[in-house]
């Protein structure tokens, strides 16, 4: 399969990530602090964590085995419609969309606008293709194909003015609301614990792949855990927006009776019952008698779930063809992960 446009684009992404590794690159800089300033959930301490990690993962000889020799045949105009609430949300689906030799036309979230602009004008400066950023208005006037993420009404909606701007359905890869769930037997090590933290609590739980429910072993104390949960906020402290959100949710289970914890200065929360999704930084607790209940139920919500965490242990006893990592490593996906089970790296060389 002929390569196009993809071959300038390597050399030019591993140089600007190299640049972007650095925490005082004076456009990562500009960014950051650009960032910051606008509504979202961002904090300074998460913010570095996320830049750091996925610039550390644009190697070389990472986007080279992502990559694999795919191409496309022919360059189409891609739009990526990303949501901004972790982030650098968007930056997989743009090097997928470079890599693969088709032209970008993004769009930013207002929570969100400066990280992957900021980024690609470094790639371009580099010596890599360009991309376009354009408003939502003029978005689907400018593509041949879509790529977008969001809620499930989001999806219908961006389904809907796909139809409408005639990109079929064999052009669209449109991710919907998606969770992380963690699956623990009480053999978990300090260090397991902390990750477990770090997989629930970073990004205010605003992300995918946070942990938002936890299957645990009913005789299992949740006290050690909680404890790693204060560690981690002492390094990682929370927005004050999820603080304010935590607080009313605590005052609900206060005033029905439900069984919970929270941290000091409502950093989290995290409550007993039923394996339902609370709002973000809000960890449901679950009693199992044994993994393979956890495991159950898992199955029969595969479809909302994005990656499920555990030790090694339990994770040998859950079945290989799910997303899954352990405990600590949900924040920190390999370069090719593919998010709702989706290649997206297949999907872009796939389009005709």
């Amino acid at each position: 399969m002929a390569r196009m446009r993809s071959d300038p684009a390597i050399p030019a992404l591993v140089e600007a990530a190299a640049a972007w590794c650095d925490p005082d690159h004076p456009r990562r800089v500009e960014a950051e602090e650009r960032t910051l300033a606008e509504d979202n959930r961002f904090t300074e301490e998460a913010l570095a964590f996320a830049l750091n990690q996925a610039f550390s993962e644009l190697s070389l000889q990472a986007l080279e085995t992502w990559l694999d020799g795919r191409a496309s045949r022919r360059s189409v105009r891609v739009g990526v419609l990303e949501a901004g609430n972790v982030p650098l949300a968007g930056l997989q689906d743009y090097l997928a969309v470079l890599l693969t030799g088709h032209e970008f036309v993004g769009t930013v979230s207002s929570r969100s606008p400066h990280l992957l602009p900021a980024f690609a004008t470094e790639v371009s400066l580099c010596g890599g293709p360009s991309a376009e950023f354009v408003s939502r208005k003029a978005f689907f006037d400018r593509v041949e194909a879509v790529i977008a993420s969001g809620t499930d009404d989001t999806g219908a909606v961006i389904a809907g003015r796909c139809d409408r701007s005639g990109i079929p359905v064999g052009r669209r890869l449109i991710r919907g609301n998606r969770f992380g769930v963690a699956v623990l037997d009480g053999r978990e090590s300090d260090e397991e614990r902390l990750g477990l933290a770090e997989d629930a609590l970073l990004h205010e739980g605003q992300g995918c792949r946070n942990v938002a429910v936890v299957w645990a072993p009913e005789a299992l104390a949740p006290d050690p855990v909680l404890e790693a949960f204060a560690v981690f906020r002492g390094t990682f402290p929370a927005h004050p927006a999820t603080t304010g959100s935590l607080t009313m949710q605590q005052a609900f289970l206060k005033a029905v009776g439900a069984p919970h914890a929270h941290a000091e200065g409502m950093a989290f929360l995290v409550s007993r019952g039923a394996p339902e999704v609370q709002a973000p930084g809000h960890v449901r607790w679950v009693a199992h008698d044994d993994v393979e209940e956890a495991a159950t139920w898992i199955r029969e919500e595969a479809g909302r779930i994005q990656v499920v965490a555990a030790r090694a242990d339990v994770l040998s006893r859950l079945p290989e063809s799910w997303a899954h990592c352990e405990l600590g490593n949900a924040q920190r996906p390999r370069l090719n992960w593919t998010p709702d089970g989706i290649d997206t790296v297949g999907f872009l060389t796939g389009l005709a």
